[in-house]
């Protein structure tokens, strides 16, 4: 296995469609993700225009508003949306999750 596999990897995109249903109000939002060895999302953040957070993770994967990503994230996309671990962990650290 090479060593770029063994990395985690952050990403962040905006979203520029609300979730629609009885979530449209909350507006657009912006992903942050944590990509784990296999290239599926390892933690997830979810920042929303009218300022609701969630939080998905290993351990909270699923729940009324919606869930962890299952599907694996492509390297094109990590490569164009890759943020720091330090600017994931800076949003993970200080926003407060409306679903934990």
């Amino acid at each position: 296995m090479s060593l770029s596999t063994k990395v985690k990897k952050y990403c962040k995109w905006f979203w520029d469609e609300s979730l629609g249903g009885k979530f449209d109000t909350w507006g657009t939002s912006t992903y942050f993700m944590e990509i784990g060895n296999n290239s599926h999302p390892v933690r997830q953040i979810e920042v929303y225009e009218n300022g609701n957070v969630l939080f998905y993770d290993r351990n909270h994967f699923a729940d009324s508003y919606g869930m962890l990503c299952d599907q694996p994230i492509g390297e094109e996309d990590i490569r164009e949306f890759e943020i720091t671990k330090a600017e994931f962990e800076q949003v993970w650290n200080t926003k407060v999750p409306i679903n934990r």
